[in-house]
């Protein structure tokens, strides 16, 4: 028999250890701690948030489309589609408010490991054990015991208002009931171990591409920052240039 509370606690355990791996050595995370931390910085990461946050939506209710055979899994994951649906303009109106709001922002294509994340969500909702996207939203949705320490360096280093941070501040709020929801809904639906390797491995796994993803937003800024070829060079001149 599956002891809920011991699966939680190790479900718990793998993604506080991969976040402090991720964090411990992350160069963006570094720049955040040592106040190297700056408008582009946080532009390019602003970016990379509105893409994959734009999919969420989509890849959660394919989800229950893909897996029918349980009711309660999939109006879960229909209702919860519906709730984050639009979360990405939060993203958009964060990046807007640091310069320029008059003139059209050019959007530049994801990164490709922005692109690798939402192709594994989509995947990872359609493929193999129904209930492994659970992984992902578990992480996602309680993820600001581990970031909020970095927001806070972010709205300090850059002088930013709350309403500057919308995508942390009010998006905060809305995930503390999803996470109490996603839990609840992984209680009533993992049943086996292989459901619950399932969801430990997928949690695992979209946040250490998470982590790749955030690897690759400080490295474009340092070819951002010293007059190297840019996909953001646009963005950058419609924000900051004519302000």
């Amino acid at each position: 028999m599956i002891d809920v509370d011991q699966q939680f606690a190790a479900l718990e355990q793998r993604i506080s250890a991969t976040w402090c791996e991720i964090l411990d050595n992350s160069p963006l995370a570094m720049s955040i701690r040592s106040g190297e931390f700056s408008n582009e910085l946080y532009m390019i990461y602003m970016l990379e948030t509105y893409h994959y946050t734009s999919h969420n939506a989509r890849n959660q209710a394919l989800a229950g489309v893909a897996h029918p055979e349980n009711p309660v899994y999939m109006k879960f994951c229909f209702d919860h589609a519906a709730e984050e649906a639009g979360h990405e303009m939060m993203a958009l109106h964060d990046l807007r408010s640091l310069g320029n709001t008059n003139d059209e922002l050019p959007l530049p294509a994801p990164l490709p490991s922005t692109e690798t994340l939402i192709a594994y969500l989509y995947w990872a909702s359609k493929h193999g054990n129904p209930f492994r996207r659970l992984g992902y939203s578990f992480w996602a949705e309680s993820s600001y015991q581990y970031i909020n320490p970095l927001v806070g360096k972010v709205k300090a280093q850059l002088g930013l208002k709350d309403s500057q941070l919308t995508f942390f501040v009010a998006h905060s709020a809305i995930d503390e009931e999803h996470a109490r929801e996603v839990r609840n809904v992984i209680e009533r639906v993992a049943k086996t171990a292989s459901d619950w390797e399932a969801i430990v491995e997928t949690a695992e796994i979209s946040l250490r591409l998470t982590g790749r993803m955030l690897d690759e937003v400080h490295t474009e800024y340092v070819k951002l920052a010293t007059g190297q070829p840019s996909r953001y060079s646009a963005a950058r001149d419609a924000l900051f240039n004519s302000r």
